[in-house]
């Protein structure tokens, strides 16, 4: 009767831990989303500004092209 009630300890301490790993595992997952999701954020900003200074750059040019030394 004792070692069922140890080996009943045993498997809900490993329970336990699984649990406790698991719960570690899913912070780690939303920590990474997290990150992800302002990367994301910072690649559209960047992509918004490469467009605009692409555009104004066709500008300059054809600005400067009217122009002869």
């Amino acid at each position: 009767m004792e070692e069922m009630s140890a080996s009943s300890d045993e498997v809900a301490g490993s329970i336990r831990h699984i649990a406790e790993v698991a719960a570690t595992t899913a912070a780690g997952t939303q920590t990474v989303a997290a990150a992800t999701e302002e990367q994301l954020a910072s690649m559209e900003e960047i992509t918004a500004s490469a467009t605009e200074l692409a555009r104004m750059a066709e500008i300059l040019q054809t600005t400067v092209s009217r122009f002869t030394v």
